[in-house]
């Protein structure tokens, strides 16, 4: 069974579940980075986000993007609010990958 916290900190945890998703659906993506961070911020997925993009640029007729790309976009240094968001949750969630494969670097 989950923990409930207190009323406070669930007010808190809705606010701040609300200006998330007000930040991703109101997010006007200008450029290619942009559009993938919005991407990520939707499906929460690198690979889902290579796909759609991948997807949308075959119509297009123009190159296919890789996934190291979408990636490296998410981890480089924040450039909106939104980013720094995504670029958190993307770096917690994958935090014990790459402890792992820290440690075992080091073997």
């Amino acid at each position: 069974m989950k923990r409930l916290p207190t009323v406070s900190k669930a007010k808190e945890e809705i606010e701040f579940l609300q200006d998330y998703v007000f930040l991703a659906e109101t997010y006007q993506p200008g450029s290619l980075q942009e559009q993938i961070i919005q991407l990520y911020a939707f499906t929460g997925s690198i690979q889902k986000v290579t796909d759609q993009l991948n997807a949308e640029r075959a119509q297009e007729k123009l190159l296919p993007i890789d996934a190291k790309v979408v990636t490296e976009v998410i981890q480089s240094r924040p450039m909106d609010p939104l980013h720094k968001l995504v670029r958190t949750n993307y770096l917690n969630k994958t935090r014990p990958a790459r402890q792992l494969s820290k440690m075992y670097a080091k073997w």
